[in-house]
């Protein structure tokens, strides 16, 4: 079975990470992220305010630099040392015994210590965006992405209109007839399409893992290196809100191991914060249930909650 989990658009649809001009344009509480910033420097020890500003993914200028001097005036951070350059981010931070309880009692609640997280109703609101086109798969396309696999003209004629539909499609048959070689076929074809999505989301106070590394590919030019990645620099005057990142959209395969377990939100006792499900990775892309009915659940309490959160 494979399931579109959103239509797919050319490049990146109708959506561009908003500008980052201040605290407020993050849509987090200034406190939180204090938070974030003393977990950062209990975890990693002593970083200057460039490296700040690229483990938490927020600019510097307005943004990081203004977090910065609250905890400097609050005495939880200190200066210790100068990397020779002036303002906020050519200082080595480390935290001080007053921070550490803070950084403490937040790890409480959370040990999350990574990328800003983007506010649930905002991604919701950017998958929109990014699924309003569809792309419209031609008679040339389709033999061009089957081309290596031998099937009748009947199968091929209704794979098209298929696909073209932007909905789940259901493929059976018995086996080794090409049903996921037809899928995988499919998938290369997303591939080619980017989007973004953000790093983590912030639901109700919670934390929500997105990107991964094995579900999700860069897209070329944010791929780390070119200053533009997951930790590229955020010295430059650039607003583009980095808290996202730029992907080639979604192809995520799973099989009999599939439970319903991994369709839910897992939460992690000891870090406490969330990952993301698969259909939630998967989102503005594909997601490839293979040897469906051979999951340990029923199928239809398989559907359902997919069913949910399309």
């Amino acid at each position: 079975m494979t399931r579109q989990t959103g239509q797919i658009s050319g490049a990146v649809g109708g959506f561009s990470p908003p500008q980052i001009n201040s605290v407020e344009d993050t849509g987090l509480s200034p406190l939180w992220l204090q938070d974030l910033i003393l977990k950062v420097l209990y975890f990693r020890g002593y970083l200057t305010g460039f490296k700040i500003a690229e483990e938490i993914t927020l600019p510097l200028a307005g943004v990081t630099d203004q977090l910065l001097t609250i905890l400097k005036q609050e005495k939880f951070i200190e200066v210790k040392s100068s990397q020779g350059g002036l303002g906020e981010g050519a200082y080595t931070y480390g935290i001080t015994s007053q921070g550490v309880l803070r950084a403490r009692e937040a790890m409480e609640r959370s040990q999350y210590a990574g990328p800003a997280p983007v506010p649930f109703e905002v991604y919701n609101e950017a998958i929109r965006r990014q699924k309003s086109g569809r792309l419209t798969v031609t008679t040339r396309t389709m033999r061009q992405i089957l081309s290596q696999l031998v099937i009748s003209e009947s199968t091929f004629q209704r794979l098209g209109p298929a696909l073209n539909s932007g909905s789940s499609i259901f493929m059976y048959g018995p086996p080794g007839n090409g049903k996921t070689s037809i899928a995988r076929a499919f998938g290369n074809l997303v591939l080619s399409q980017n989007m973004y999505i953000p790093y983590a989301l912030y639901l109700d106070g919670q934390v929500i893992k997105v990107y991964d590394a094995v579900s999700h590919s860069l897209a070329p030019e944010t791929e780390a290196g070119n200053g533009n990645g997951p930790t590229g620099s955020l010295r430059t005057n650039t607003r583009r809100d980095p808290r996202w990142v730029k992907i080639r959209r979604p192809f995520i395969v799973v099989g009999g191991e599939l439970t319903l377990e991994g369709l839910d939100l897992v939460f992690d006792d000891t870090t406490k914060f969330y990952e993301a499900p698969f259909q939630v990775k998967a989102n503005g892309g594909i997601l490839l249930i293979d040897d469906f009915g051979r999951q340990q659940v029923r199928p239809r309490d398989l559907l359902e909650p997919l069913d949910r959160s399309a």
